[in-house]
């Protein structure tokens, strides 16, 4: 069965059936007119982290209290190399800076040279 959509109160609502009836996953399921998956996958939810885990969080970033810790372990790696990457570009930015001054003041040097040369 294809799911519709379903709203944050509605997803309580299910949950709370499920929990406080004899039904089925299945039978919820059929009931309620949603798929079996998100029903079960919602009571999990409901059970291990509360209500606060069936908000529709689409698109963003699970809070760290309903991460387990080898998630939060995996996010705080992922952080780590997105920094690390972007440290790195940093680095080489200011060295090719560094050595793009250098060249510059040995061009000037060499202007200054070759004029005062020429003045003589």
């Amino acid at each position: 069965m294809k799911s519709r959509k379903t709203t944050y109160e509605e997803r309580i609502e299910i949950v709370e059936h499920v929990i406080n009836h004899p039904l089925s996953y299945k039978d919820a399921a059929e009931k309620f007119k949603v798929s079996y998956n998100n029903v079960y996958s919602w009571t999990q939810k409901y059970k291990k982290f509360g209500p606060k885990a069936l908000e529709d969080n689409r698109g963003k970033k699970k809070p760290s209290e309903a991460q387990t810790s080898e998630e939060q372990l995996r996010t705080e790696i992922e952080a780590l190399r997105v920094r690390n990457q972007w440290l790195e570009m940093e680095n080489e930015t200011l060295k090719k800076q560094e050595e793009m001054e250098r060249e510059l003041i040995k061009q000037e040097f060499a202007k200054q040279r070759r004029t005062k040369r020429s003045k003589r």
